[in-house]
């Protein structure tokens, strides 16, 4: 099918059309949406911690990571922080496994050796100052040595990519670092078509930090120039003097890839100077239809509030990276969005960690849609507009084209509807 709501037009087998998206929902009667926070009952979750004296994340984690469902397993791809980081290194790729995305598991990989041994998760990459970790699974891909593919941030600035055939034995490109002329902090990787996306901060385009992405179709070449997709440093947001002043766009978006729309997490950096003592971050949403033009459906909406993490990060912090102070929440978002039984879930962590956190909401309930009431007697447009040709409308909303190729199935994800019904307005 294709859904013809201004993206790619690119065919797809499954279109989920979330209320909020006002692209492939345009239409609707006497119909608002709205976003919806996560449902975790006891407050932050957390689902991954350090791991003991002399391992490879004994001081920290950071999720500049990625979770995908291969199979029957969650893998998670993350930045362990090592003892070794006041040396100046320390930032290692590490792997975690799970069968529910929530009690997760370090497996001894003994690819690596570290602090005298391999008795540990790193994945063999060559790399001991990892800064960020993006992979996407392709099964399809004909070269089996390249169907897991990975961007990496390898401190300073430099980013590069690599091949696996399972996710953990690693081969640079050999064309990195594949950013010749330009420069981002790399936050949410996807194939949207025929094509790689790859967003972050940076891009050299004269902005504060904004979402910015880059293309490639072979993931070895990328675009030196960059779509600016999203601002916070224009208005309706206050516009600020000063390089680092203001809001602003951390990390660009995660991508959640669901054929007809994208769905993302972003940084939102509320600071009045570059100060980080004084620096909060909380998780806003955003949507787009052709992977390169961000729209927050509220804008400013604070998708996953960082306040609220606020307490267990102070009982967790341990000192490392410089002993940066962070006394306010500060919230990272990571590339990984997945849908497991009743549940859709993502990650994230505190900036500087030490640990990651699940969010969860019930399956693809990320927003919703409600009825708006009706007019009353005195305010009608109209005094007998019950007797108007048509009689009565009822609450609706009216979909972008969708073009079938074959025999399709509708579901609803929605409470209180006792006879939801579904008409064709043109068929051919």
């Amino acid at each position: 099918m294709i859904v013809h709501n201004g993206g790619p037009g690119a065919r797809i087998d499954q279109a989920t059309l979330f209320p909020f998206d006002d692209r492939s929902v345009p239409l609707r009667y006497r119909v608002r949406s709205g976003l919806s926070t996560p449902e975790n009952p006891g407050g932050p979750q957390v689902c991954v911690r350090p791991g003991e004296a002399g391992s490879p994340d004994a001081v920290g984690i950071l999720f500049y990571g990625t979770v995908l469902r291969v199979e029957d397993e969650f893998r998670m791809w993350y930045v362990g922080v090592g003892e070794d980081v006041e040396s100046g290194g320390g930032l290692r790729v590490c792997y975690a496994v799970s069968r529910d995305g929530i009690n997760w598991n370090k497996p001894v990989l003994g690819l690596v050796e570290y602090n005298g041994n391999s008795q540990n998760n790193l994945v063999a990459y060559d790399h001991d100052d990892a800064a960020a970790a993006l992979v996407l699974y392709e099964p399809e891909d004909p070269d089996p040595n390249r169907r897991f593919k990975l961007i990496c941030e390898v401190n300073p600035w430099t980013i590069c990519a690599a091949y696996s055939p399972d996710g953990l034995r690693w081969t640079d490109s050999p064309y990195n670092p594949i950013l010749k002329h330009n420069d981002v902090e790399p936050g949410g990787l996807m194939k949207f078509g025929d094509c790689y996306y790859l967003t972050g901060q940076g891009g050299r385009c004269g902005t504060k930090r904004a979402l910015v992405t880059y293309l490639s179709y072979d993931f070895d070449h990328w675009a030196d120039a960059v779509c600016i997709g999203l601002r916070h440093d224009v208005p309706p947001f206050q516009q600020m003097p000063g390089g680092h002043a203001g809001e602003q766009i951390h990390l660009g978006t995660s991508l959640w890839n669901r054929g007809n729309v994208i769905l993302g997490l972003f940084g939102q950096w509320h600071g009045e100077h570059n100060d980080r003592t004084l620096l909060t971050m909380d998780l806003g949403f955003v949507v787009s239809n052709d992977g390169l033009h961000y729209v927050e459906p509220i804008p400013g909406f604070q998708m996953i509030v960082g306040w609220e993490l606020q307490k267990v990060v102070r009982q967790g912090r341990k000192r490392y990276l410089g002993d940066l102070p962070f006394p306010t929440p500060t919230l990272m978002q990571g590339q990984g969005f997945e849908n497991f039984g009743e549940e859709t879930m993502t990650w994230y962590s505190p900036w500087k960690g030490p640990f990651i956190c699940v969010a969860r909401w019930t399956r693809d309930r990320l927003g919703y849609c409600e009825v708006v009431a009706e007019r009353g007697p005195e305010r009608r447009i109209h005094p007998r507009w019950e007797k108007l040709p048509g009689g009565k409308i009822d609450p609706h909303v009216i979909s972008a084209p969708i073009q079938l190729d074959r025999p399709a199935r509708v579901y609803v994800n929605a409470s209180g509807l006792s006879e939801p019904k579904f008409r064709t307005l043109k068929s051919e």
